[in-house]
């Protein structure tokens, strides 16, 4: 699902940028989850969103991070300018 592919971005970009970075829904609405990755690293983190998704993986989006993959339809996640200005991706998502 779209949603959660923009979830996914969100997350990440609270991870690397930190609560003052540009995200889709509103930071209220990432309470558990901050606390959640205080204790993991970046990497950590990235896996754990990974694992949350539906496989690995372009469309439009109105979220930004998201787009949809041409041949399977799905919503892929990817947050910019991390690992030496390259995307990193977070993994596709179908609901």
């Amino acid at each position: 699902m779209e949603e959660k592919a923009a979830r996914a971005y969100d997350l990440a970009a609270l991870k690397y940028w930190g609560p003052s970075t540009h995200i889709n829904f509103p930071l209220e609405n990432y309470q558990q989850e901050l606390e959640e990755m205080k204790n993991m690293t970046r990497q950590e983190y990235v896996a754990h969103l990974r694992r949350k998704s539906s496989g690995f993986s372009r469309g439009a989006s109105m979220y930004r991070g998201v787009t949809r993959h041409h041949q399977h339809g799905r919503w892929q996640a990817r947050i910019g300018r991390v690992a030496g200005n390259k995307d990193l991706y977070l993994g596709t998502f179908s609901e």
